[in-house]
């Protein structure tokens, strides 16, 4: 096992997810990749609620509300310096550690750059939310490990 893909959403998660693949690519003599992946998202017409770019993008032609072209969600200063932050802790530890940030659909792109770089693990958080919320919003665990050829290691986030 020589090279460990570990997505990144800056969630409460994160923290254990990279914590685990640097004791993993210690103990395996492995690289990391980190990928944060800017997702797009469509900006919501003021005083349109329902369907369209809330959740149905296939009736907002029957809805009446517009449909806009996809943006990426931009980095904030703090998640930068976040993903900086990570990046060195790793390298500190003596592991070559590179960053992806690509933008498109979550788990697609995450799939993507496992099949791109031919990694031999993705290490990813889960947050545990439940069958509603999951049903309502999706959710990326789910889509990775549905479609991932590679194995996935999942790490809870920890409980409040």
């Amino acid at each position: 096992m020589k090279l460990i893909l570990v997505p990144i959403d800056f969630s409460d998660a994160t923290p254990g997810v990279i914590d685990l693949a640097r004791q993993l690519a210690k103990a395996l003599d492995a690289e990391i990749h980190l990928i944060h992946v800017k997702e797009l998202s469509a900006p919501t017409a003021p005083g349109t609620l329902g369907y369209g770019p809330a959740g149905m993008p296939e009736l907002a032609p029957m809805s009446g509300v517009p449909v806009f072209d996809p943006m990426p969600q931009p980095l904030d200063e703090g998640q930068k310096s976040k993903l900086a932050q990570w990046q060195r802790e790793i390298t500190q530890s003596g592991i070559k550690v590179t960053l992806h940030e690509p933008t498109g659909a979550v788990a697609e792109e995450i799939l993507n750059q496992a099949d791109v770089l031919n990694a031999d693990l993705i290490v990813m958080g889960t947050h545990g939310h439940g069958a509603m919320y999951t049903l309502l919003v999706g959710s990326v665990t789910k889509g990775v490990l549905k479609h991932s050829a590679r194995p996935v290691l999942l790490v809870p986030a920890p409980r409040s």
